[in-house]
């Protein structure tokens, strides 16, 4: 794997949730493939070790009856904003099957990364007017970062990657701000789809000044959300 980077696990651990979903190979000492299959996080303690669902197969039960004679390789997606492509090799310290089965590894020096973002992507929550294949339409923005974004609009929109987009923020600025980008992207979301947007150009100045007054403007909303729940007794 291509990777740009190397973090510490201290740095890189808090990235990776509970229930994360991993792929897991046991290799030989010659770095043959041995075994390959699905796991998840269980959890883990800084610094001593991981605690991974051994994957459900018979066949790594009898591998794992000498788990000293395996290099351990886990791969996955954190949830960090950049999008980041982990890769570790380690070993097995315990293999355990209560309260259920699971491995215990141990947590290496570096862990290696693959950044698929060039910006930190934040996830944000704005209405906006988009205009695309000479429609106009109210839709919500999704994330944000200094290079695109992703906007959700009802699925009775059909659009293709490639097409040109420009949409409109209201009401954050001193005045109304203009994005024109490019479809990089098309999923279903829910009821809708989601477009994944490059912007065609980079004006960072005004992407800052606007990712800073969203990030705000978010915070605020879950604030205000908060303080209007009550409990009664």
């Amino acid at each position: 794997m291509k990777t740009t980077d190397s973090l510490s696990p201290s740095v890189f651990l808090p990235t990776i949730p509970v229930g994360t979903a991993l792929t897991f190979e046991l290799r030989y000492k010659d770095n043959h493939k041995a075994f390959g299959g699905t796991s998840r996080l269980i959890g883990y303690r800084d610094k001593k070790y991981m605690l991974l669902e051994t994957p459900a197969d018979p066949e790594l039960g009898k591998l794992l009856l000498e788990p000293a004679d395996w290099e351990v390789v886990i791969r996955g997606l954190s949830s960090s904003r950049y999008g980041e492509i982990f890769a570790l090799r380690s070993h097995i310290l315990s293999v355990m099957h209560r309260p259920e089965k699971m491995l215990a590894i141990a947590i290496p020096s570096s862990v290696s990364i693959h950044r698929m973002r060039r910006f930190a992507r934040y996830t944000v929550s704005r209405i906006v007017k988009l205009a695309i294949n000479g429609r106009n339409t109210l839709a919500k923005l999704a994330d944000f970062s200094l290079g695109g974004c992703a906007i959700r609009i009802s699925n009775s929109q059909f659009v293709d990657k490639g097409e040109s987009v420009r949409f409109s923020i209201s009401n954050l600025l001193d005045e109304t701000v203009y994005f024109n980008g490019t479809v990089a992207s098309v999923s279903s979301s829910g009821e809708g789809i989601q477009l994944g947007i490059t912007f065609n150009d980079e004006r960072t100045h005004q992407s800052r000044d606007v990712l800073a007054r969203l990030i705000l403007s978010t915070e605020l909303d879950a604030t205000n959300s908060t303080s209007d729940i009550s409990t009664v007794a």
